[in-house]
């Protein structure tokens, strides 16, 4: 059986109030809010990505003329298609943090049903607790929704910087050295 790690007493300290419960539901909102949308782009980004990389595949070999530069922003594609993809990886929470949340699905998936009520019991019979694992479970949800963030912003990077080289590469080849 897993028990609960000692709290932080400074939650012991704080008066249960609705203004508190409000603020942490409204983050906790906004957080899967956030996590629905950053799935959402993902998701755009990876289905538009490999449609562009069929046409450019399926047309390579006629426009023997572009070839390098066709091959060029396959790869910045590539590259974007795969930052997408780890964007949409079920993340599990920060290593840094060894706390065990049982708010999180992947703390509490390998226990016993009786360990998993017991603990969410001893968190309930305490504001303190309640508190401290409601506060963890936002911290933790803000670190993988930071993750998934930053690898769309990568891939939106990489492919706009596939698109800039793409047209550098035209632009050098068919106006510089013709």
């Amino acid at each position: 059986m897993i028990k609960m790690e000692k709290n932080n007493t400074a939650f012991d300290e704080i008066e249960p109030r609705s203004q508190v419960d409000v603020m942490m539901r409204t983050t906790v909102q906004k957080n899967t809010a956030l996590s629905s949308m950053a799935d959402q782009k993902a998701n755009i980004l990876t289905a538009s990505s490999f449609i562009l990389l069929t046409v450019l595949v399926s047309r390579y070999n006629d426009i023997p003329e572009l070839a390098t530069e066709i091959l060029v922003l396959l790869v910045f594609i590539c590259i974007s298609i795969a930052f997408s993809l780890i964007s949409l990886f079920p993340i599990s929470k920060s290593d840094k943090l060894k706390k065990t949340n049982w708010l999180f699905f992947g703390d509490y998936n390998n226990t016993s049903y009786e360990d998993f009520k017991e603990n969410m019991i001893d968190i309930m019979k305490s504001d303190a607790k309640t508190y401290d694992t409601l506060l963890l479970e936002i911290y933790q949800s803000g670190v993988v929704l930071g993750n998934k963030f930053k690898f769309i912003r990568w891939s939106y990077t990489c492919l706009m910087s596939g698109f800039i080289v793409f047209l550098v590469m035209i632009l050098i080849n068919r106006i510089i050295l013709n």
